[in-house]
């Protein structure tokens, strides 16, 4: 099975879990929902379908387009034809904002790998049953012009017997955001808080977007997640906004996660708008905007210790001028946060529209 013949049904799924597919003029989209079954020439191997070499050599199965491991951890397979094509105009998009916002204003770009780079077993990459994230990633990172690239490869890597991705579901944990945002930090030279400044929560039973994709996979139902986050103990004012940021509503930037449904408890960090503004009460002199798509929603809270004011954009659904917005309210600095999946889809047009 050669990449080419799965690319569609890959690139099918990554759209719908990421979101990047349609920007809309809702508030933030929920998890996507299970996408439907497709088959023939362009659907992945099973395990049962002899795959090129011996079964012996392959570990897990794969159903629409999840690979999901002997101990039930659940791997979003990664393909995409233009990838690199996408990926290079993503980084001309970012090299734009940074000519708008100018030499006083710091602006980064942190792409975050998936499940894929740390827990994929080799083979499906040498029998080209998934690409590879990292030379994406690189080739991304190699055409930014003015614009810091934050390494969270090597952040997360080091990590990697810890929880920093969810088994059933295809973000990171927060705690994987956490460190993170400590690589970020340190680039950023901003202070950081520590764990111990969190107060940790934890609830068993998760079963996100990977069960449910993969078709309600066995092995995951029997090995499901324990659904972490951590709240800053710090005191942190959050402001949730429209699409053209506009009907300011005040809020908490954390839900009680015991009224969300089990498969929705990642709900709990999920902005209630499309712009999310948090004053931490800080005196830095430091003002951050993040630019990103879901990922960020764990991330962002783990900077509420380290600037003034944060300023949360989801660009999939946002309708005004992101660099505009950080004009008028002082950023100081501005981070792209985006997974690989989402940049090297098409979202560099949407990324245009709200420049």
């Amino acid at each position: 099975m050669r990449t080419e013949k799965i690319t569609a049904l890959f690139l099918t799924i990554l759209l719908s879990l990421t979101g990047c597919q349609s920007a809309g003029n809702s508030s933030v989209p929920e998890s996507a929902p299970p996408v439907s079954e497709q088959s023939g020439a362009d659907s992945p191997p099973n395990k049962s379908e002899s795959p090129p070499i011996s079964s012996n050599d392959w570990e897990g199965e794969i159903n629409n387009g999840v690979l999901v491991l002997d101990d039930g951890r659940g791997i979003m397979l990664y393909g995409s034809s233009s990838g690199y094509e996408n990926g290079r105009s993503y980084a001309a998009s970012v090299n734009k904002y940074k000519e708008q916002m100018g030499a006083n204003v710091n602006v980064y770009s942190m792409m975050i790998p998936s499940q894929v780079t740390f827990y994929m077993p080799e083979i499906y990459f040498e029998e080209g049953v998934s690409d590879r994230e990292l030379p994406h990633i690189d080739d991304i990172n190699d055409r930014l012009n003015g614009v810091i690239s934050i390494d969270v490869y090597d952040a997360l890597k080091s990590h990697v017997g810890e929880e920093i991705y969810y088994r059933t579901d295809h973000h990171w944990t927060q705690l994987g955001a956490y460190y993170a945002a400590q690589s970020f930090a340190r680039t950023a030279q901003t202070p950081f808080d520590e764990l111990s400044e969190y107060d940790k929560h934890e609830r068993s039973g998760f079963l996100g977007t990977l069960y449910g994709t993969s078709k309600e996979n066995p092995l995951m139902k029997k090995a499901p997640d324990t659904f972490t986050w951590y709240v800053p103990k710090r005191t942190a004012d959050t402001t949730y906004y429209n699409t053209k940021c506009e009907d300011a509503r005040e809020g908490s930037y954390f839900k009680n996660a015991s009224e969300l449904d089990e498969d929705k408890w990642d709900m709990v960090y999920a902005p209630d708008g499309a712009i999310t503004y948090v004053n931490t009460g800080l005196n830095t002199g430091r003002r951050l905007m993040i630019v990103g798509d879901s990922f960020t929603w764990a991330f962002a809270p783990c900077l509420f210790g380290s600037f003034d004011d944060i300023w949360i954009i989801d660009l999939r659904v946002c309708d005004v001028s992101a660099a505009q917005l950080a004009k008028d309210n002082g950023v100081t600095d501005l981070l792209f946060c985006m997974s690989v999946s989402c940049a090297t889809t098409d979202i560099q047009e949407k990324l245009e529209k709200i420049m």
